[in-house]
């Protein structure tokens, strides 16, 4: 009886030590199944459903780094793809504490800091090109630099960005979009501006006249006829010797008078931004940047078109 017993817990003993490679086995594959689901709904811009599966497959699959590796990837790619800024730097983040020395990090950093740079974190934006500038070679690096000079535009730091755009080397496909903004900046000075002090001191003397120099003739006609009927009916109201009621026209007029003033001073600050801001999207706009994705060479790719 003891030997019946001996000889089925030693075959027990047998199939039990089988079993985990078996398993481990099976579930290599599963793995492999999860990332390629994960992978056909990224395919698919189903990019919500994809970081699902990528996450799972990192907590289910810790053993399998390689694809941990590209799961933890994708997942930043897949957030940045559905403009999630923030989530994507932290997908990044989390890629490149865990894989430092992936072959794509220097992808990784350039997409947290594109983040980064569509967020307005344009100080963190500077230091994670500046890190790609210090550690990277040939198209990154140029990259990287191309999209500091860019932040610096942003930032409204003209010099600044124009020198940088001049670093972009001459063999990259990005020198010849850096020449046109780098040649643009140097214009900058010469496009339309309004004082805000001329506008509030014309808007002073002949309410509505802040406006029309502003170029804003609908606003300028309307605080004039406003401020001119108030001024009217209060002065027809102390002829008539009709004095309280005068008292609180003019009052009323006052915060008309004062309000034409403020509405001067702001428009001119309208319209050097719009100017300013119609100036730099002229510049984009004759240089266009794509983000692309190519699944077979798991690579990324800047497309650039140029119009003249």
């Amino acid at each position: 009886m003891r030997r019946i017993v001996d000889g089925s817990f030693l075959l027990f003993l047998v199939v039990f030590l089988m079993f985990p490679c078996h398993a481990r086995g099976d579930s290599l594959r599963d793995c492999e199944k999860q990332f390629e689901f994960a992978e056909s709904l990224f395919e698919q811009a189903d990019f919500y459903r994809a970081i699902g599966e990528y996450k799972r497959l990192i907590f289910l699959c810790p053993g399998a780094v390689a694809l941990c590796e590209k799961a933890y990837y994708k997942t930043g790619v897949s957030y940045f793809r559905a403009k999630k800024w923030q989530s994507a730097i932290e997908a990044f983040d989390a890629f490149l504490g865990n894989f430092p020395d992936n072959r794509m990090a220097g992808e990784a950093m350039y997409l947290k800091g594109m983040s980064e740079k569509n967020l307005s974190l344009y100080d963190e934006a500077l230091v994670t090109f500046g890190d790609i500038i210090k550690i990277e070679a040939g198209e990154y690096r140029a990259r990287a630099i191309y999209q500091s000079a860019l932040v610096l535009v942003d930032m409204e730091k003209w010099e600044r960005a124009g020198e940088m755009f001049s670093l972009v080397p001459g063999e990259s496909m990005l020198y010849d979009s850096a020449g046109v903004f780098s040649a643009g900046l140097e214009n900058i000075g010469s496009i339309p501006h309004k004082s805000p002090a001329v506008a509030g001191t014309l808007a002073a003397i002949v309410p509505g006249a802040g406006h029309l120099y502003t170029e804003r003739r609908r606003d300028a006609l309307v605080a004039f006829l406003l401020n001119a009927a108030f001024i009217w009916s209060a002065v027809e109201l102390f002829d008539d010797e009709k004095y309280v009621t005068g008292g609180i026209v003019t009052f009323f007029e006052l915060g008309w008078y004062s309000g034409n003033i403020y509405s001067a001073v702001s428009s001119a600050h309208k319209f050097n931004r719009r100017t300013k801001k119609d100036f730099l999207q002229g510049l984009r706009d004759r240089v266009s940047l794509s983000y692309l994705h190519d699944h077979d060479k798991a690579c990324n790719y800047l497309m650039l078109s140029m119009r003249f």
